[in-house]
C-alpha cells in the first residue's frame, strides 16, 4: 500500500472537501480562483459575498479581494487588527468603516472577512464557521509541505513516517490517532492524525502514562485508556475518551507506541484488525531506519543534553529563504553558577533539560528553540514582529518562574533573563539579530535579572556580564 498518495489526497482534499460539503454543491470541480487571491480565500470571499478576505499566520500574509478592489486604508486597518488578534485564540464580530469585520484566530493565525453592514446574524455565523475551518486547515499546511517534500526527495524523516502512519490509521479506522516514539528513557509524540491537535507534536508524555509504558515495553497493549499521554497537556489539547494503546515493533525491539481512540478504547474488529497491525509492522522498520539517519545528521546540529538545536543548527534554520524576517529571543538562566556550585553539575544538567522543555511548550511548531551555550538559549520566531516576540519572551519568563523544579529534593526557584530583537524593526537583515538580542539580554541582566529587554531601548548595546 502506498502511504504517501492517500496522505496527500486526504490533506489536499480536506481543504476543499469541507467547503463543498458546507455549501451543498455536487460538482467536484471548484470554481476557478481569481488572480487576486489564493484559492481558499477566494472561495470564502465569493461564498460569503465579502468585500475582502484576509489570512495572517506564520510565514503567510494572504488577501483576496473582489474585482472592484478595496481601499488601502481598509486593508491596512484589517491587517493590523488581525495581527493583534492572532496573539490569542478566539473569534468575534465588530463594526469597521461602512461594513462589518468577522474574524477568528487560532494557534498564531488569524483570518477575517469584511461583510456588508446589512449582513444577517446567520450570514455572520456562517462566515465565522468558514474562517474557523480555514484556520484549522492552515495549521496543517506544514504537514502537507513535509509530505510533498518527502515525495520529491529520497529518504524519510522520523516525523514524516509517523505522520503518514497516523493519517493512514485514521483513514482506515475513522478515528483519531497519535504516534509516539521512544527516545532513550523518554517517549515523545512524533505524529498525530488530522483530527488530533497538532500542538501535541514534540510533547514528551508523562512518566507512567500508558503510551510510555507500552512504548518502553513496561507493559503490553492496553485498552480503555483515558488520557494515554498522562497530564502533560491541557484538557483542550487531548481527548479524554478511552483509547487503545499498542506497541510499534522494530527489528531489534520496540520503536514506540500508538494510541487510537476507537469506540470504548477496544482493538479494531474483523478484517480491520489485520490491516491495522500490518500497517504498524510495516512502519516500524522505516522508523528505525529514519531514526538512524536522523541520529547521524543531528550529531552536528544538536545539543546532546537537551536534544535542542545547537548554535550551528539555529543558524541553519534562521538562514532559510522561506523565513526572511522574524524575531530572535536570547535567554540566559539566572544565577546558574550558584545552582551548579550548591547542588552539583547533575542538578545543573537536570535544570537545563527542565528549562528546555518549558521553552518548547511555550512556542509554536514553526518556532525553533536552541541551546547556544552553557546556560544560554535562543528562540527563533519566523514571521514574527518585535512586539509579538516580546510577548512570547514574557510568556516564557512567567512559565519558567511558575514551573516546579525541585532540584536535589529542595525547591530551587528558576528564572531567566531575556533579550529580544526583530527583523526588520531593529535590524534590516537577519544577520544583525544575534548581536542585538545579546545586547538586549545584557540590559535585562544589568536591570536586575528575571525580566525581558528589547533591542533599541536604552543601553541596547553592550558586553555580556559573566555568568553567575
Amino acid at each position: 500500500m502506498n502511504l504517501l498518495e492517500p496522505g496527500l489526497a486526504a490533506l489536499v482534499g480536506i481543504g476543499a472537501g469541507w467547503w463543498f460539503a458546507r455549501r451543498g454543491r455536487t460538482s467536484s470541480t471548484p470554481p476557478a480562483p481569481a488572480a487576486e487571491g489564493p484559492p481558499l480565500l477566494e472561495w470564502i470571499l465569493r461564498a460569503n459575498g465579502a468585500r475582502g478576505a484576509w489570512l495572517v499566520g506564520p510565514g503567510s500574509r494572504e488577501v483576496a479581494v473582489p474585482r472592484g478592489g478595496i481601499s488601502e486604508e481598509l486593508d491596512r486597518t484589517v491587517r493590523g487588527r488581525l495581527e493583534h488578534q492572532r496573539v490569542s485564540d478566539g473569534q468575534g464580530v465588530e463594526r469597521l468603516g461602512d461594513g462589518t469585520l468577522v474574524f477568528a484566530s487560532l494557534d498564531g493565525r488569524a483570518a477575517g472577512l469584511h461583510l456588508s453592514s446589512r449582513s444577517s446574524t446567520g450570514a455572520r455565523a456562517t462566515a465565522l464557521r468558514d474562517l474557523a475551518r480555514l484556520l484549522d486547515y492552515d495549521r496543517w499546511r506544514p504537514v502537507l509541505a513535509d509530505v510533498t517534500k518527502e515525495q520529491e526527495t529520497p529518504g524519510e524523516t522520523v516525523e514524516s513516517v509517523a505522520l503518514r502512519l497516523a493519517h493512514q490509521l485514521e483513514r482506515l479506522l475513522g478515528v483519531e490517532t497519535c504516534v509516539a516514539l521512544a527516545r532513550g528513557s523518554e517517549v515523545e509524540i512524533a505524529g498525530v492524525s488530522f483530527r488530533s491537535d497538532r500542538r501535541m507534536l514534540r510533547t514528551v508524555v508523562e512518566q507512567g502514562s500508558a503510551l510510555e509504558q507500552v512504548a518502553l515495553g513496561v507493559s503490553g497493549e492496553q485498552t480503555g485508556v483515558v488520557s494515554p499521554l498522562g497530564n502533560v497537556v491541557s484538557d483542550r489539547r487531548q481527548r479524554h475518551d478511552p483509547a487503545y494503546v499498542v506497541a510499534i515493533p522494530g527489528a531489534k525491539g520496540l520503536v514506540g507506541a500508538i494510541a487510537v481512540w476507537t469506540p470504548g478504547g477496544t482493538p479494531p474488529q474483523g478484517p480491520a484488525l489485520a490491516v491495522f497491525r500490518k500497517a504498524i509492522e510495516a512502519a516500524g522498520p522505516r522508523m528505525v531506519y529514519a531514526l538512524e539517519r536522523q541520529s547521524l545528521a543531528d550529531a552536528a546540529i544538536r545539543d546532546p543534553l537537551t536534544g535542542l538545536r545547537n548554535r550551528r543548527g539555529l543558524m541553519e534554520v534562521m538562514t532559510l529563504v522561506s523565513a526572511p524576517y522574524g524575531a530572535l529571543i536570547y535567554a540566559d538562566i539566572d544565577r546558574f553558577k550558584s545552582l551548579n556550585d550548591q547542588l552539583g553539575h547533575p542538578a545543573g544538567d537536570a535544570a537545563l533539560v527542565h528549562c528546555s522543555r518549558v521553552f518548547i511548550q511555550a512556542v509554536r511548531d514553526d518556532d525553533t528553540v536552541a541551546r547556544i551555550g552553557g546556560e544560554e538559549f535562543a528562540i527563533w520566531l519566523p514571521a514574527t514582529s518585535l512586539e509579538r516576540g516580546r510577548q512570547v519572551a514574557e510568556r516564557i519568563r512567567q512559565a519558567l518562574s511558575w514551573s516546579e523544579w525541585p532540584g536535589q529534593g529542595e525547591r530551587w526557584p528558576l528564572s531567566a533573563s531575556f533579550g529580544v530583537a526583530a527583523c526588520p524593526e531593529t535590524t534590516a537583515t537577519r544577520e544583525g539579530l544575534p548581536a542585538q538580542a545579546d545586547g538586549a539580554l545584557y540590559e535585562a541582566k544589568r536591570g536586575g535579572r528575571n525580566r525581558v529587554a528589547v533591542a533599541g531601548g536604552q543601553g541596547g548595546e553592550g558586553t555580556r556580564e559573566p555568568a553567575s
